[in-house]
């Protein structure tokens, strides 16, 4: 990050089930490791959530849809075939081991 960097913060489905009453990081966890280099660096950490904003989700909604019609947005994606691999899917969603949304197709 470069100096006075600022990083939005959104997302922790895969944090849900990290047992936080340990004192010891353990080799499932994650998140900042190096926190004294946001200090050196003065970053802006910030959280937001999509509610913050609805007073803009009709723009968006508009916006969007018209972007994804004209191929400007692009995203990643998990698909599992078939319902016998929906635990798989529902567990590695939780694990942090898809990208993007998270389908089962059926």
């Amino acid at each position: 990050m470069n100096i006075f960097g600022r990083i939005a913060l959104c997302g922790t489905t895969s944090q849900y089930n990290v047992d936080n009453n340990t004192s010891a990081p353990t080799p499932t966890s994650s998140g900042i490791s190096n926190l004294s280099l946001a200090v050196s660096h003065r970053l802006g950490l910030q959280g937001f959530i999509w509610s913050d904003h609805s007073d803009i989700l009709n723009e968006f909604n508009n916006d969007m849809s018209k972007w994804i019609n004209e191929g400007k947005i692009k995203w990643k994606e998990t698909i599992y075939e078939g319902i016998d691999n929906a635990p798989k899917a529902f567990v590695g969603l939780f694990k942090g081991k898809t990208h993007g949304r998270t389908l089962v197709k059926i």
